[in-house]
């Protein structure tokens, strides 16, 4: 009964890894297309403007809402590049934790997996003739 206990815990942590997989894989299918703007987003002109960037707006980024102090700039085709690039990461962080579960899972259900029933023959019970 120890055995099944452990073997049932460790079918369930190998499933948590595969969970937080699936929800890197959404995370990265939610990333958007189009280069969105975690802070404000400036035309050519220097006028705010919200929604999603376009060639030669400028993003100008900040590390808190509250105290509002700029970490840098970004161009359009830098955002771009940092979206796709997290879009990647998550996607590359997706498919490694779900690897690692699924074989995880793989191998705690060979090690647990019930033998087959023999034939009475086989165990050495052979019927007499």
């Amino acid at each position: 009964m120890k055995s099944r206990a452990v073997s049932i815990v460790s079918l369930v942590l190998f499933l948590i890894p595969v969970v937080l997989g699936l929800a890197d894989l959404v995370r990265a299918v939610a990333v958007p297309g189009a280069p969105e703007c975690p802070g404000i987003a400036l035309d050519e002109v220097g006028e705010e403007h919200p929604g999603p960037m376009r060639p030669g707006f400028t993003c100008h980024l900040y590390d808190d809402w509250t105290t509002m102090r700029p970490t840098g700039t970004r161009t359009f085709e830098q955002q771009k590049n940092a979206q796709d690039a997290e879009r990647d990461d998550h996607y590359a962080r997706a498919l490694g934790y779900i690897a690692y579960g699924i074989a995880g899972l793989v191998v705690v259900a060979a090690a647990r997996g019930t033998r087959p029933a023999l034939p009475s023959w086989w165990r050495g019970n052979r019927p007499s003739s």
